[in-house]
């Protein structure tokens, strides 16, 4: 295997932290053989072919055209395999030991071959346990059933002669019991995190709640001193309780340096929706001033079935784009996000590898339509 390049902080993440050896560092091959074959085979995410949808008659079509704005510049990008190494079974004990979960990791009772689970603790909400996914980015999830309140319910009983089949009503009870301060949060996170294998910073924390339910907390996964689509997080609940803490077990290594496509060629992408990948989380990017502000109360526009929306990109930057290939393997590939209105959300994320690195599935139109800016037609 290649060597380490151990970059900046944000680029290399920690080796051995507390009570566990994890590692979500980036190794580079030193050598890459020239192959005319697709270096990613994407997979078929199963949804409606374009053919089907074009014969839908409520289909809407959206026209992207480039800005005056746009870059014609070709550029480079390097690939990173998200590769899971080692066992499971040993990755469960080792986070149990940091979360302290007790019992023997195994298999769970919802293994599945093409998705296969493990789990480290009670199955059946009893006790704190530890799920992994041993598929793509490596997910895993630790929970604590103390955390959740019970709620209070009572069963409404039918009138006789009436077709209300009954059932019951349920409340939550008001939260109790005190909460860590956002600064005391920032502090444990960050410990829990790194001794996870994650490599943060309490500045590198972003705040996702913070009220009377609990302080929840997410960080996430740089690569080369950018954010990815691999996010963590960290909740608290009253008590104080840990809640719950979520991550990846995955190693992005590096499978070369690729030519990219310029911003202007990428427009073309949009349309088909076959060189989506999923970008980090808006919030990250601004998109939390949305919820702090309020939503606009615009009037909703609906279009016409058949109808072309025409959105214009006025500009673009670079991001890396998260996707997945035909054997559950996934990816991080250089893209772009491709601006075409004012708002955080009037944006779409397209792959910029030039042609013949990735090979493509068969068009779907199943990908997140663009919200356009008012009526634009």
């Amino acid at each position: 295997m290649g060597s380490v390049e151990r970059g900046d902080r944000s680029t290399v993440v920690v080796a051995v932290m507390g009570a566990v050896a994890l590692a979500v560092g980036v190794l580079f091959q030193t050598a890459f053989p020239p192959d005319p074959r697709a270096l990613i085979v994407l997979g078929n995410s199963g949804g409606t072919s374009a053919e089907t949808w074009d014969e839908m008659s409520f289909a809407v079509d959206y026209d992207y055209i480039p800005g005056p704005g746009l870059s014609n510049a070709e550029g480079s990008g390097r690939v990173y395999e998200l590769s899971l190494q080692g066992n499971p079974l040993d990755l469960l004990t080792e986070l149990g030991s940091v979360y302290g979960v007790e019992g023997v990791s195994g298999p769970s009772q919802y293994f599945d071959e093409q998705w296969p689970g493990y789990v480290l603790g009670p199955e059946d909400w009893s006790g704190p346990t530890l799920n992994l996914t041993w598929s793509g980015t490596g997910p895993w999830y630790y929970s604590n059933p103390a955390a959740y309140q019970e709620p209070t319910c009572r069963e409404i009983i039918p009138e006789e002669g009436s077709e209300d089949l009954g059932g019951f009503e349920c409340e939550n009870p008001e939260p109790s019991g005190p909460l860590p301060s956002v600064e005391e949060a920032r502090a444990t996170a960050v410990e829990l995190l790194q001794k996870s294998g994650l490599d943060v910073e309490e500045s590198d924390l972003t705040v996702l709640a913070n009220d009377d339910w609990g302080v929840g907390l997410s960080a996430i996964q740089q690569l080369d001193g950018v954010d990815t689509a691999l996010e963590w997080s960290v909740f608290f609940a009253p008590g104080p309780t840990l809640a719950s803490v979520s991550g990846h077990a995955a190693t992005p290594i590096s499978r070369g340096e690729f030519t990219t496509v310029s911003p202007m060629a990428a427009v073309d992408r949009l349309a088909s929706g076959q060189w989506w990948g999923s970008p980090a989380p808006l919030y990250h990017s601004g998109f939390d001033s949305v919820f702090a502000d309020g939503l606009p109360m615009e009037e909703p526009y609906y279009p016409e079935p058949g109808e072309v929306i025409t959105l214009t990109v006025e500009s673009s930057e670079e991001a890396p784009l998260l996707v997945w290939d035909a054997s559950g393997t996934a990816w991080l590939v250089p893209g772009y996000i491709m601006r075409h209105g004012s708002e955080p959300w009037n944006a779409s994320a397209v792959i910029s590898l030039e042609d013949g690195v990735i090979q493509l599935p068969e068009p779907t139109m199943d990908d997140i339509m663009p919200l356009p800016e008012g009526e634009q037609s």
